[in-house]
């Protein structure tokens, strides 16, 4: 997995659109992990494995961003907080219990 600093290093420099077929060389020990994920049955062919890898890779940039938000949030509410913003503990748990009844009732199979 590649760490975030090779990431960084990776992206900041701007690529230039590959318009070409596109032809990779891979080394023996990528290729033999390649050949291991298709002889269990997890892709019929190198290329599936390559668009399931590039799925996660940028399911992973999705939640990344995602978690850097939710962080800056976080920070935010406790900024508040800490300048006495926000809710007293009764204010808070009755805002609690009208969203509770608010919520659709879940579902069980």
């Amino acid at each position: 997995m590649w760490g975030t600093a090779q990431q960084k290093s990776l992206s900041s420099a701007p690529l230039p659109s590959y318009t070409h077929p596109m032809a990779i060389t891979l080394d023996a020990a990528i290729e033999q992990r390649i050949q291991r994920q298709i002889d269990r049955g997890a892709f019929r062919e190198p290329a599936e494995l390559l668009a399931h890898a590039l799925d996660l890779v940028e399911a992973e940039a999705e939640f990344d961003a995602r978690h850097r938000a939710l962080l800056a949030r976080l920070a935010e509410s406790c900024a508040q907080a800490d300048r006495g913003e926000g809710y007293t503990e009764e204010e808070l748990r009755a805002r609690m219990a009208e969203r509770r009844a608010n919520q659709p009732l879940a579902r069980t199979a």
